[in-house]
């Protein structure tokens, strides 16, 4: 049992070391270390946004940085989102609201300066240069135009505050931020977030005619009421508003009033206070001075006044106009008195008190007739800039303008010259006179703002704009705010859910995404994901669930994959498995399972019997029929017989073969000689059964005996007749034999490229490129071989050219032959390499190298062969380092590399001097022997 606690000692009385009811207990797995490293929370919230934005700053834990998300600690600098760098605003109706946000300054410099570039540089790539960029804040997204420039306190009156005081970031004096709704002052200290409501009391008076004094707080509804009767005078000004006092204007009166016309011929009902006031002289004559005394409200009846003149002879043609106040009639207005001159000015009407005066005589009375002189009116027209060029006239309307002017067509395109009265015309709507539009007859083919349909309209404006103007205009829909080139065919394109057509007009770029939405639960086909309405017209439902559908019938187990509708079948098995081929020859191994075998071939030609019965298919392994058959016919034609034409039509079995067509078999036809051979058409056919004859010649042509003359005299000569056309032996001079012997490689190429020229039909062949000294030495070789030479392209691709002459022959012996009989002849049996390389005396050339470490088999097989080897400059002759290495060659038997690009092609040269077989020819000079 516990003790009691007044038995307890001292010291564990003075730590409570009693037991009690409530102490918490210890969390299994923690140490009080960790307790300690726990974070304490923040107090309670105030309620308000500044007082919890000053806890979270001065407190622990610190508030987080929404950018880096590291606690903000008071010595670090920061930026709060405030009014001291405004947003801008979209929309006027709606002012934006700022979070007040803080952020570590050196964070928010970074997004800010970020954001700013890539919008900057996202308007100067579209070639607006003016505009500047944007940032929004991280936390309400406000867009600013402004970068932060330094480390501000909250109110913006200091830079760089301390940070020892009690509210941190703060400068410790009276908060200096403007108020947006009044004009005081916010009592507290530089603070962040907003600042509180003014709590100022004010003395606002009512807006009647009391102007009774009603205490309200500042930033509260400021218009107040006393709860009395306006009684301020309405509009009408005969009557007072009945309202209860109020702010603003007062209603218009309610009541109805009669009121005349000017002229007092019509009257009529309105409401109290309407009605136009007359401001301008009284009566019918013009040149009248007096002035309504008591305005009153009244209205014109458009009627012609029709009142009679003091001359009793015209009357008055004003439209509605009050009468003057002493009821006199007017003074004629064209009466003698009054017209002095003729209608333009320029001459005077002479009077009866100065009837020398004037240029025309004294009219006696008002009807006579005003005189006109002959001068041009020149009275400026209403409606231009022209002056009236017709002669002086009576009429108060100057005829329509006669000078022509030129104008462009609505289009630009086109210019029209027509009289300046015909350009313009008077509205009917509005009575005023407008300049017509000018049209020509040029249909717009310039594209509507859909760019795929034109505009087709005749004369079109904005047909000059699309041309080369569109740049100057910061958007088409300032270059077409009327909206000429809209398009006002319907799109018509399926939009993104699949199931209905865009019906906005024809536009460019992707249609809008369907509006439409369905009200009713989206539920898998297994019955496990169900989507809450609304749900998006086209959405499709995604079951992360296996699918639930039996397995293939094949009996592999199932591939897995995610739940599906039934409509879309299961992915293919992909086990592999024993299939036999399209064909049925064979049976494959290891064939995907789903594979059909009707796509499985074997690689084998088909062979099946065509129905045609005398072919095969030739096709490789195929599913299905093997189709008609596609085969020439290929049966003896029978007037052909005993020689042996097919029949080239296409297969016709069963019928017989149609030889109506002549025979396209081609034959050959001789000479006697036999030199002269010339291909022929058999032509055999059932209107032509004889044809070409096969035993028919040709006649001899002057080259036939000319043959036979050469040949005659070759065998006189005892020359032997061939293609190689080899006469007596030649003599090779030392230094070819020389260069020859240092370069043996090099000689056997040279010899074998110019044997193949002669026995070959080309008259002349470029060699590779090589140093001047064995171009030298191929030019003096080629001259035994009776071949003119030249030298074509420049340094360092300079190489040899051969052209064959009518006597071109190979030499007898050759210089190879003539080297190796020289060194035979001079045999010593104390050499290895001799007895190795088993030289045998002859006439003609062996296949044995100059060289003594080379043998037969490996001269032009089984080792690299290059042309830089044999055509570079000639090297210092060492046999003891060349002998290992041309041994190792023999034995290595490595395959000779593929011949470069560009380098000539030396085939085959069959030798015709012995019987053995031909030596391989390199591909290219440029492999190494």
């Amino acid at each position: 049992m516990p003790a009691h606690p007044a038995k307890l000692r001292p010291g564990k009385a003075k730590f409570n070391a009693g037991l009690t009811a409530d102490a918490p207990t210890q969390t299994p797995g923690t140490t009080p270390l960790q307790r300690r490293k726990k974070k304490i929370p923040n107090k309670a919230d105030a309620g308000d946004l500044t007082s919890n934005l000053i806890r979270e700053l001065s407190t622990y834990p610190y508030l987080d940085c929404l950018i880096c998300f590291s606690s903000i600690h008071p010595q670090q600098p920061t930026w709060s989102c405030s009014p001291l760098i405004p947003m801008l605003e979209d929309d006027t109706a709606h002012k934006p609201q700022y979070c007040w946000t803080t952020f570590h300054l050196t964070c928010i410099r970074e997004w800010a300066e970020k954001n700013y570039k890539e919008v900057k540089a996202a308007w100067e790539a579209r070639e607006e240069f003016s505009k500047d960029g944007e940032w929004r804040c991280p936390g309400c997204q406000g867009r600013r135009n402004k970068l932060i420039k330094g480390y501000l306190c909250f109110c913006g009156s200091t830079r760089s505050p301390r940070s020892h005081l009690a509210t941190p970031h703060s400068c410790g004096n009276a908060c200096s931020r403007p108020r947006i709704s009044c004009s005081h002052p916010c009592p507290l200290l530089c603070h962040p977030g907003p600042c509180p409501p003014c709590k100022v009391i004010m003395d606002v008076p009512c807006e009647c005619i009391r102007q009774q004094i009603v205490s309200v707080r500042c930033g509260e509804h400021t218009h107040v009421s006393c709860g009395q009767t306006c009684s301020k005078m309405l509009g009408c000004g005969k009557h007072h508003c009945q309202q209860v006092c109020h702010s603003g204007d007062c209603p218009p009166c309610e009541r109805r009033d009669v009121i005349d016309c000017w002229c007092g011929k019509e009257r009529k009902e309105v409401k109290c206070g309407e009605g136009d006031v007359w401001f301008e002289s009284l009566g019918c004559d013009d040149r009248s001075n007096e002035r309504m005394q008591q305005p009153r409200k009244g209205f014109g009846c458009q009627s012609v006044c029709g009142k009679a003149f003091d001359c009793g002879d015209h009357t008055c043609m004003k439209s509605c106009h009050p009468p003057a106040s002493d009821a006199r009639p007017g003074h004629c207005p064209i009466s003698p008195d009054r017209i002095t001159t003729c209608p333009c000015g320029k001459q005077s009407i002479a009077t009866f008190s100065s009837p020398q005066t004037g240029d025309f005589p004294p009219r006696t009375h008002c009807t006579d007739p005003i005189p006109t002189c002959t001068s041009i009116c020149l009275k400026p027209h209403s409606d231009c800039e022209h002056l009236c060029q017709a002669k002086c006239h009576t009429s108060a309307v100057c005829p329509p303008c006669s000078i022509d002017v030129v104008r462009p067509c609505r289009c630009g395109n086109t210019t029209t010259t027509l009289k300046c009265g015909d350009l313009r015309t008077l509205d009917q709507e509005s009575g005023l006179v407008k300049e017509q539009e000018i049209l020509c007859k040029h249909l717009c083919t310039a594209l509507r703002a859909c760019g795929k349909h034109q505009c087709r309209r005749i004369c079109c404006p904005l047909a000059s704009v699309v041309k080369g103007k569109m740049k100057a205009f910061a958007s088409p829909l300032d270059a077409d705010p009327n909206g000429l080139h809209e398009c006002d065919l319907v799109c018509g394109k399926m939009l993104s859910c699949g199931n209905h057509p865009c019906q906005e007009r024809d536009h460019k770029g992707p249609c809008q995404p369907c509006l439409r939405s369905s009200f009713e639960e989206l539920i898998c086909f297994c019955g496990r994901t169900v989507l809450e309405p609304p749900i998006p017209c086209g959405t499709k439902i995604y079951c992360g669930h296996p699918c639930s559908l039996p397995s293939p019938p094949c009996g592999h187990p199932k591939t897995p994959h995610t739940c599906h509708f039934p409509d879309s079948s299961c992915p293919p098995c992909v086990h592999l498995t024993g299939k036999p081929c399209a064909c049925g020859k064979k049976i494959l191994p290891n064939i995907r399972c789903s594979l059909d075998s009707e796509k499985v071939s074997c690689g084998l030609v088909c062979g099946k019997l065509l129905p045609c019965g005398g072919h095969k298919c030739d096709r490789k392994c195929h599913g299905g029929e093997c189709g008609a058959c596609t085969s020439m016919c290929g049966k003896a034609r029978k007037l052909c017989l005993p020689d042996i034409h097919p029949c080239t039509n296409l297969c016709h079995a069963p019928t017989s073969c149609d030889e109506d067509e002549p025979c396209q078999t081609r034959i050959e036809l001789t000479c006697e000689c036999g030199r002269i051979r010339q291909a022929a058409v058999c032509g055999r056919c059932r209107s032509n059964p004889a044809g070409l004859a096969k035993g028919q010649t040709l006649k001899c042509t002057t080259d036939c005996a000319l043959k036979k003359r050469n040949a005659r005299l070759a065998d006189a000569l005892g020359i032997t007749p061939g293609g190689s056309g080899r006469l007596a032996e030649v003599t090779y001079n030392d230094e070819l034999v020389a260069f020859a012997k240092a370069n043996s490689k090099f000689l056997r190429l040279v010899e074998d490229a110019l044997a193949e020229f002669v026995q070959s039909n080309r008259t002349k062949q470029s060699l590779p490129a090589m140093p001047p000294d064995k171009r030298g030495f191929v030019s003096k070789l080629a001259g035994l071989y009776r071949l003119d030479s030249q030298m074509v392209d420049q340094e360092p691709h300079r190489s040899v050219q051969i052209i064959r002459r009518v006597d071109t022959r190979i030499p007898t012996p050759l210089l190879s032959t003539l080297i190796v009989n020289k060194s035979t002849s001079n045999t010593n049996l104390g050499k290895l390499v001799t007895l190795r390389g088993g030289f045998v005396p002859t006439n003609g050339r062996t296949n044995n190298s100059v060289e003594p470490s080379s043998s037969p088999a490996n001269a032009f097989t089984g080792v690299k062969r290059g042309w830089t080897s044999v055509v570079a400059p000639t090297p210092t002759i060492n046999s003891r380092s060349t002998t290992p290495n041309t041994v190792s060659s023999n034995r290595t038997g490595s395959p000779a590399p593929s011949r470069p690009s560009g380098a000539a092609e030396l085939p085959h040269t069959i030798r015709p001097q012995n019987d053995s077989p031909p030596e391989n020819i390199p591909d290219s000079w440029e492999d190494d022997i």
